[in-house]
């Protein structure tokens, strides 16, 4: 079990952007110093009185900074938003910087506004998120690729950094986490320099059942060198096993 804090970086009335920074990290602080094992950061936009965390990475480099221990989540990085070459370098830096402790967190967000804002066409997050989740997994697991989608187009890309060197060994930037809604049919994935001799890469494996008959929906987990899959935990009854699937804190709160 791992116990972890959420943290929206709240502003503080009567006080300034500065001082809501200040306290949000000494709270970081407190955090690693008292043993937490994550510190999970929103990404919160145009909402003044609520919160400065725009930039979860920005945010999370910093505390990678000051940290020694504690895992720094993302919850969750809102991909529609985002050009996927650059978030790719900006993550991979973070992850370089903490020494393997990102946990990136993904979603697509249910706040149409801040769409508008970005002037991107709500209707198109869907299939903005699925391109973008590919162009990062290509980013993170190929020393080069070129790409051709419905938004982005890249010829012969090297993305810089492409991995950390953590204490744990680990071959990939960081771990991937996505939104339950999001996450599909269950399969495992291997990147070509970790696949088995004589096994395929990706194989399907069959759905995982609940208690009410109906398919459990997967949340993907990097960890090390493979993408797995791990199920959150129902209200009630035995938790499913999915084999071999990393144990791992799980953010499927829908934010923007």
């Amino acid at each position: 079990m791992e116990f972890g804090m959420f943290h929206e970086f709240p502003s503080l009335p009567g006080r300034s952007e500065s001082a809501a920074f200040d306290e949000a990290m000494e709270q970081v602080d407190a955090a690693e110093r008292l043993g937490l094992d994550v510190m999970w950061l929103a990404e919160l936009h145009f909402e003044p009185r609520r919160s400065v965390l725009s930039a979860p990475l920005s945010i999370a480099s910093a505390i990678a900074t000051r940290t020694r221990r504690m895992k720094i989540g993302i919850a969750v990085q809102v991909l529609p938003l985002c050009h996927p070459l650059r978030l790719a370098e900006e993550a991979a830096t973070v992850d370089q910087l903490s020494h393997g402790r990102l946990i990136f967190g993904v979603g697509r967000s249910g706040v149409a506004q801040t769409y508008e804002a970005y002037g991107v066409p709500y209707a198109e997050s869907r299939d903005r998120f699925r391109e973008i989740l590919d162009v990062l997994e290509q980013a993170w697991t190929k020393p080069s690729f070129s790409y051709e989608g419905r938004y982005h187009r890249f010829k012969d890309v090297a993305i810089v950094p492409i991995r950390s060197r953590p204490r744990r060994s680990a071959s990939l930037p960081a771990r991937l986490i996505l939104s339950r809604r999001l996450a599909g049919r269950a399969f495992r994935f291997s990147p070509p320099s970790a696949t088995r001799p004589g096994r395929t890469s990706p194989s399907r494996s069959k759905p995982i059942m609940t208690r009410g008959g109906r398919p459990a929906t997967p949340v993907a987990v990097r960890s090390s060198s493979r993408l797995r899959l791990t199920w959150p935990r129902p209200r009630s009854g035995p938790t499913p096993n999915p084999g071999k699937a990393s144990r791992i804190s799980i953010m499927s709160r829908r934010t923007c």
